[in-house]
């Protein structure tokens, strides 16, 4: 029996790192990278951490990628920063033409030379992002430009370079590293590493079951339910690492999923606390300036889930996004956006049918209006289930299902 111990661990180990140590997120790099410099950099003066920062998101650069996509990268986001400093002819037109080139950069990149980088194609999603929250504050702010160097900082903080979360510039600050700091970086870290021995340990073990009708339930729990608690830690996990990591260093991080989200009990709260600054971004740079016209704002509700979805076209992928996969994603959106926009009209007219309800039905009423446990659980599971369902896109498996 002991002889088989080693084996054992080396099998479970290699579980492990095929989810914590791989090409997703490159968490094995940005964990012992990480610690070894949050010693280095507690040595160092307050004044000079955010050049040494700087210099070690470079090193970690160059570390996880081929040297082709550094390059690339590094001309695009000097672009990025050009146009958002200053004004010249088509600027615009430059900026929005870079953002795209970014996107598809991972995919262009394989094209033509053959180099493929899971790290990068992660980063420039993230960076897209950083770089028009920049973009579109400096435009409607310029006092808050800042030179090339503290926007490369910026950019390139290397916990959160290709992992989240979106960090708007004026929160990006570094402090002094505190005893609290440190606990609370270790525990974020441990509780990461949990997340994801739990999903090796336990979710993994779960056998997916295919959609259909006749085994509707065995799809639902097992596929559905298992794949959507899966994800949650699969996400939230990397992100406590990198929180945890950067907590080290003195800088603190907005939280991606500040509560447990799968016990909310509407799908706006859901929103709220999934991916929160990539929702905050689009709610910010999209959803308010759409809607600004109060006309057509369920439809435009539904084109911002859809956004999210169209995104999922552009990462971690060597080809193009091909017709499957934009239907795919496209009847993503239109049902969970459709039953979130769905939501909010029913959340304004709630008002309206509670009082016509009371008056046909009090005791109906009571129950469906009530703020008990019971009630409230209820309203959870129910939310649980749309998202569950709905990460599946289910009108797409319906449809290859009659197909």
């Amino acid at each position: 029996m002991m002889q088989d111990t080693p084996q054992i661990l080396s099998n479970a180990l290699q579980k492990y790192t095929s989810y914590v140590f791989g090409d997703y997120f490159n968490t094995a790099l940005l964990i012992i990278f990480g610690a070894i410099f949050a010693v280095v950099v507690s040595f160092v003066p307050k004044r000079q951490k955010m050049n040494a920062i700087l210099f070690a998101g470079v090193l970690f650069i160059f570390a996880s990628s081929p040297p082709i996509n550094i390059g690339i990268f590094f001309l695009t986001v000097s672009v990025l920063y050009s146009c958002s400093n200053y004004r010249f002819f088509m600027r615009r037109t430059v900026f929005w033409t870079a953002e795209i080139f970014l996107m598809l950069s991972t995919v262009i990149i394989y094209k033509i030379f053959g180099e493929f980088s899971a790290f990068f194609s992660f980063a420039a999603y993230y960076t897209a992002y950083r770089t028009i929250h920049y973009h579109v504050d400096v435009s409607q702010n310029p006092s808050i430009k800042i030179k090339f160097i503290p926007y490369l900082r910026y950019l390139f903080f290397f916990p959160s370079f290709s992992h989240g979360p979106i960090e708007r510039l004026e929160n990006f600050l570094i402090d002094d590293v505190s005893k609290e700091r440190v606990f609370f970086g270790i525990k974020r870290i441990l509780m990461g590493t949990l997340k994801f021995i739990s999903i090796v340990y336990i979710f993994s073990k779960i056998p997916a079951s295919d959609f259909s009708f006749g085994k509707f339930y065995m799809w639902l729990f097992f596929t559905a339910y298992a794949g959507a608690i899966k994800l949650y830690l699969l996400f939230s996990g990397d992100v406590d690492i990198v929180i945890g990591i950067a907590s080290l260093m003195g800088v603190k991080l907005s939280e991606n999923f500040p509560k447990f989200p799968y016990i909310q009990t509407s799908l706006t709260k859901f929103w709220q606390n999934w991916q929160s600054t990539v929702v905050s971004f689009l709610t910010a740079y999209v959803y308010f300036p759409l809607c600004r016209n109060r006309k057509r704002i369920y439809l435009k509700t539904m084109v911002i889930i859809m956004i999210i979805g169209w995104a999922h076209l552009f990462y971690n992928t060597k080809e193009f996004p091909t017709l499957a996969g934009v239907i795919y994603y496209t009847l993503w959106g239109i049902f969970l956006g459709g039953i979130f926009a769905f939501s909010k009209y029913f959340e304004k007219k709630k008002s309206d049918k509670r009082k016509i309800l009371e008056a046909k039905y009090p005791r109906f009423a009571s129950f469906f209006y009530s703020e008990s446990k019971a009630m409230s659980a209820l309203s959870a599971f129910f939310t649980f289930t749309i998202i569950a369902v709905g990460w599946t896109s289910p009108l797409y498996l319906i449809i290859v299902h009659f197909i």
